[in-house]
């Protein structure tokens, strides 16, 4: 079933793998998939006021369990010129089972 959609919006970088996803040239009958319409999609970035990303990354950086996920979320911070305050994990639920 074809959902018509004109829009969507998303935190997902469409590149690399993503984006590959979608570029296809030929079309292709594949597990019963029949992609015989071509379809165009632009890719327009969002910009947003550096408060957003700042909150954003705050809340990842507070709610963070992985130490794997610090650095890129302090190179990320960086680039867009936001400071991260406290230690990653600090609000993190702990829930037990």
């Amino acid at each position: 079933m074809l959902i018509n959609m004109s829009k969507i919006e998303t935190f997902r970088n469409p590149e690399g793998y993503a984006l590959s996803q979608l570029e296809k040239n030929e079309p292709s009958c594949f597990n019963g998939l029949v992609n015989v319409e071509k379809f165009e999609i632009t890719v327009v970035k969002i910009e947003e006021p550096k408060e957003v990303y700042r909150k954003r990354l705050q809340k990842l950086w507070d709610e963070c369990d992985n130490h794997y996920h610090w650095n890129p979320l302090k190179k990320t911070a960086e680039r867009l010129g936001v400071e991260l305050v406290g230690s990653a994990g600090k609000k993190r639920d702990y829930k037990t089972k």
